[in-house]
């Protein structure tokens, strides 16, 4: 089976060399953005939900984007997200702490295709496929320990996809931008420690989001 990482750096090589060989400074578009993921892990939510804790049903997520033109009609970069849920018991109870959370940093390689492109609005399509490095963490009245999916050196364990659309309001380079899709994100194969339910061996994180944030169009930019 292709190794999905060494396809990643591949297609992220090809993209950036491709444009050294036309030119040093290219226009660069960067996003800053913040959003949640309505998921549903019914077995996390099982296991939870038996121990007194809330439903696990929202993740929260801050993110950085960056993009250039590789073609007429086609965007290429990285975008990175950190990803968190967390919640408690259910009523709250300070003396106890308890808690159920889960946190992630992704990365996706990005392909985005203009559909609008004017100087008081933006519009395109984009898909991206990437990985994550995720941690589960339980403390409850009976089990108490966590749930790691990672890879050393910077790469990453599980493969995360995602589709959806953008658009964005400013003047030229300055610009508001909304974007909602869908992400294909379950975690698999954890290292295991403490005492969390053997149940526990997938966390699905998977589902639509929305994000806004704030996006710089057009900036110049250089490779060397």
């Amino acid at each position: 089976m292709l190794n999905y990482r060494l396809a990643l750096a591949a297609c992220l090589f090809f993209a950036i060399s491709s444009n050294i060989a036309y030119a040093k400074e290219i226009p660069v578009q960067g996003r800053l953005f913040a959003g949640s993921t309505s998921i549903d892990p019914k077995n996390v939510n099982e296991t939870i939900e038996a121990q007194g804790l809330q439903k696990i049903d929202t993740a929260m997520q801050l993110g950085i984007e960056i993009t250039y033109p590789l073609l007429k009609y086609l965007d290429v970069g990285l975008r990175y997200t950190k990803r968190n849920a967390e919640k408690d018991e259910q009523p709250s109870n300070a003396s106890t702490d308890y808690s159920a959370k889960i946190e992630q940093d992704a990365m996706l390689l990005v392909a985005r295709v203009p559909i609008v492109k004017s100087d008081f609005v933006r519009l395109d399509v984009f898909g991206g496929v990437g990985g994550s490095n995720t941690t589960f963490t339980l403390k409850s009245a009976s089990q108490n320990g966590e749930l790691t999916r990672k890879e050393a050196e910077g790469w990453f364990a599980t493969p995360y996809t995602a589709v959806g659309a953008s658009v964005a309001f400013g003047y030229k380079q300055f610009y508001v931008v909304f974007e909602g899709g869908v992400e294909t994100n379950k975690v698999d194969g954890f290292k295991r420690s403490g005492t969390v339910s053997s149940s526990l061996d997938t966390v699905d994180l998977s589902g639509s989001y929305f994000t806004v944030g704030l996006m710089f169009d057009g900036v110049p930019g250089s490779i060397k």
